[in-house]
């Protein structure tokens, strides 16, 4: 692909890019992210997991015709009036067949899953009955087919049960073993090496010296990896010299993502840029109107992805939510890929960057009439306590240079926790 930004300058490779908006870099992830390919699993590890294929029955559940309750196998007929009468023919327990069908006048004891007798129709409940003497008296009237569970009433032969592109949740995983179904077919989770770069940067059982950070990326990148569904591989810290850098990156490669922090902006230290490039990968854009995080880049190289994220902790998160987040549950055959969002009334006035897209961090909270947005008292993008629980990215458009108190914003929302309730609603009331 012809890069007409690139010109040469003092020997080493430097870049002119065209800034393009978020919607352009959002699409050209996407549009650049394929399915990655099937792989199977036992049900015990398929909670989770993307269906690669429609899972079809071949059995009816239930398999036949069950009671709901523990009580009596009649035929409804015979207990349309009350009080009845009827003369016992046996017992059924779960798990066993009786062999004597039920006949007008008759009636046998039955327990919850056991299974109809032949000739029966409905069941009454123990506690409508009195067993005196080889009998049962009904009590109450007993509507036809009570506490009955049909035969297929779940799942009939030939039914899918889980389509294609289907999230596994917990009732999936007890459908998929109610059928017989030990495996399950599904997407390949993507495998994400993590490569964090900067002279600077010491790992986190070391003490940091004067001018130097632990490498809190890494691990905020492996967490976000593994919520999203990927399998995270953290490398070891590369430092700020081209050969290094160059090395690090083609050992990383084989993985499906390859996430790199820092390195990617127009410093003399800067050379993430130039060591994908000299890996043959195909840079799709650098630089994206938006704050926080506009030099990010990303690359393909085949079917891999390469993203050049900003060193800044906040950057770096920010646009791991945006942009790897989603091309991630895409490669793991998601369907749905972008994160919640809610409208909420912003709570304070805010000055936000002019002619950029802000992810605004703001606290959500829940008001009288639905969420409100409290902005984050600095928008430092070393700030990264303002990401944790409660936090919301509040999206304000580019076109806009300030944000007005009172009205209504989209928020996106990082985490599923912040939409979770403290207190049972007015639905429990």
């Amino acid at each position: 692909m012809a890069r007409p930004w690139r010109i040469a300058w003092s020997g080493t490779a430097r870049y002119r890019s065209p800034v393009i908006s978020v919607g352009q870099a959002l699409r050209a992830v996407l549009d650049a992210t394929p399915v990655l390919g099937a792989e199977r699993v036992l049900l015990s590890a398929a909670a989770g997991r993307i269906a690669a294929a429609d899972v079809t029955s071949a059995r009816a559940v239930p398999a036949a015709a069950n009671s709901a309750m523990d009580g009596f196998a009649v035929r409804a007929e015979d207990v349309a009036t009350a009080p009845a009468r009827l003369r016992l023919i046996g017992m059924a327990p779960a798990g066993t067949l009786l062999d004597t069908a039920v006949v007008p006048g008759t009636a046998a004891k039955i327990f919850t899953g056991s299974v109809v007798p032949d000739g029966a129709d409905t069941v009454v409940r123990v506690e409508d009955t009195e067993e005196r003497d080889g009998t049962v008296i009904v009590q109450v009237p007993v509507r036809a087919g009570a506490n009955v569970r049909l035969a297929g009433e779940d799942i009939e032969p030939g039914a899918v049960v889980v389509p294609a592109g289907g999230v596994l949740g917990a009732a999936d995983v007890g459908v998929l073993a109610s059928i017989g179904r030990a495996t399950v077919t599904v997407h390949r989770r993507p495998r994400v090496a993590i490569l964090s770069t900067g002279a600077e940067l010491v790992e986190v059982d070391e003490t940091p010296g004067p001018g130097q950070v632990v490498n809190s990326n890494a691990y905020t990148l492996a967490a976000a990896v593994a919520e999203a569904g990927g399998e995270p591989t953290v490398l070891p810290i590369v430092r700020d010299r081209f050969e290094d850098v160059r090395e690090r990156l083609a050992a990383a490669a084989e993985a499906d993502v390859v996430l790199s922090s820092g390195g990617v902006s127009v410093g003399e230290f800067d050379f993430v840029k130039e060591a994908l490039d000299a890996l043959g990968v195909e840079r799709r854009f650098w630089k994206v109107a938006q704050k926080p995080g506009k030099p990010l880049t990303f690359g393909t190289r085949g079917q891999h992805l390469f993203f050049g994220l900003p060193g800044n902790p906040v950057s770096a998160l920010v646009c791991f939510l945006v942009y790897v987040r989603p091309a991630l549950r895409r490669l793991s055959g998601h369907r749905r890929l972008h994160l919640p969002a809610v409208d909420a009334v912003l709570e304070a006035p805010l000055k936000k960057a002019s002619k950029l897209t802000e992810f605004v961090r703001v606290r959500l909270s829940r008001g009288p009439t639905g969420w409100i947005a409290r902005p984050w008292p600095t928008q430092s993008s070393g700030v990264l306590t303002s990401l944790g629980g409660g936090a919301g990215l509040l999206v304000g458009a580019a076109a806009v240079d300030v944000l007005e108190p009172g009205r209504s914003h989209r928020v996106l929302v990082p985490s599923p926790e912040t939409l979770a309730c403290e207190q049972p609603g007015s639905e429990f009331a």
